[in-house]
């Protein structure tokens, strides 16, 4: 048997090489050893993975007009067999997604990673991350319920306060109204042209980061070095899977992903964002009239030109953490100020009698 296997091996290293495909994966050399801070990317990797195969699962019953948007994620939900399975986890990963990119983005600033030669695998980060709201935002009107629906006038609504706004917001709409053609081209951003940009970018992503490898820990011994596998190919796998029990558990407990009513353009339901966006939403309401520019052009414009502008600033070759402070307080409390604005709109929403009032109604009508 086991000559059997080795012909096998040699018929097929002759034709694709993959024992040298295997090789360069496996034996990638780890400076400083194996550590959890590096599983983000592996983590990342694989709900990229699970995103795709649970989109293309959705897309075998999704309708994407105004009139039968809705009607197919119910079908989906209840009557195709594990439908609600693949439609919660889809939802959950996406949600963790988020989360796992903002780890990777400040395990990347503390060690330093964006610095020479690094610089472009930081930039090529920071589009991911932009692409993956993108996703967000693209796929939660796709259900065409009140909160998707609501919640997609908002983000457009917030689109429409910047330069060009007006073209943008009419270019994502379709025109004056949100119906069918808003649909289309949501639903053409969500599963054609985001997925091709982003898969391109992890390619050069994962290129640039196998040309440069791990950057080590400050205070690692460089003078130690693992190989990929086994002991950080653990650490990788480990971290997969606990991520991948934490949506499903997530996904059992709402049995799915939640469902509101159908969208109904003439209600007074009370928009909100998701609440990944639920930050920039608070920091909208803290300026008003000809000042509301500054919450949602200015404040974030800045934050992102900081992000893109960090590698040029901190040209100093040491990754010492200490000095790089003055330069990563920005940073930390951008984070902050994010967290702080989130709670501050959650805690609103909580504790908003008419709101609750409104949701409660919604979901009655969602039964």
């Amino acid at each position: 048997m086991s000559s059997k296997s080795s012909k096998l091996g040699d018929w097929l290293d002759e034709r694709i090489a993959h024992r040298k495909i295997l090789h360069q994966l496996l034996d990638e050399p780890i400076l400083g050893g194996a550590r959890w801070a590096y599983v983000f990317g592996s983590g990342l990797l694989l709900l990229f993975i699970s995103q795709a195969v649970t989109g293309i699962l959705l897309m075998t019953s999704y309708a994407p007009s105004a009139q039968s948007a809705w009607a197919s994620v119910v079908h989906i939900q209840t009557a195709t067999r594990g439908g609600w399975l693949v439609r919660g986890i889809h939802n959950f990963g996406t949600q963790a997604m988020v989360l796992l990119l903002g780890a990777h983005l400040f395990q990347v600033a503390i060690y330093g990673a964006y610095k020479r030669p690094r610089e472009v695998n930081w930039w090529l980060g920071l589009a991911l991350l932009a692409m993956t709201l993108g996703f967000a935002l693209t796929g939660n009107p796709l259900r065409w319920d009140q909160k998707g629906y609501w919640a997609m006038r908002v983000e457009t609504g917030i689109a429409g306060t910047m330069p060009f706004g007006a073209q943008i917001q009419a270019l994502l709409v379709g025109g004056d109204d949100y119906g069918s053609l808003t649909l289309t081209r949501f639903h053409a951003l969500h599963v054609v042209v985001l997925p091709a940009a982003l898969g391109l970018l992890v390619l050069v992503h994962l290129a640039l980061f196998r040309k440069h490898g791990v950057t080590p820990a400050v205070n690692a011994d460089e003078k130690k070095v693992d190989a990929f596998y086994p002991r950080q190919a653990l650490k990788d796998i480990a971290f997969g899977l606990l991520l991948l029990a934490i949506i499903f558990i997530c996904t059992l407990r709402d049995h799915g992903a939640p469902l509101a009513g159908p969208a109904d353009p003439a209600s007074d339901y009370q928009a909100r964002p998701e609440w990944y966006f639920a930050a920039l939403f608070q920091l909208r309401k803290m300026f008003h009239g000809p000042t509301e520019f500054v919450g949602t052009v200015v404040l974030p414009g800045l934050a992102a030109l900081y992000l893109i502008a960090l590698p040029l600033l901190d040209k100093k070759p040491s990754r010492a953490l200490r000095p790089r402070l003055p330069l990563l307080t920005p940073l930390f409390a951008g984070a902050l100020g994010v967290v702080a604005l989130t709670l501050v709109a959650l805690q609103t929403d909580a504790h908003d009698a008419a709101f609750q009032k409104a949701c409660a109604q919604a979901d009655r009508h969602a039964e």
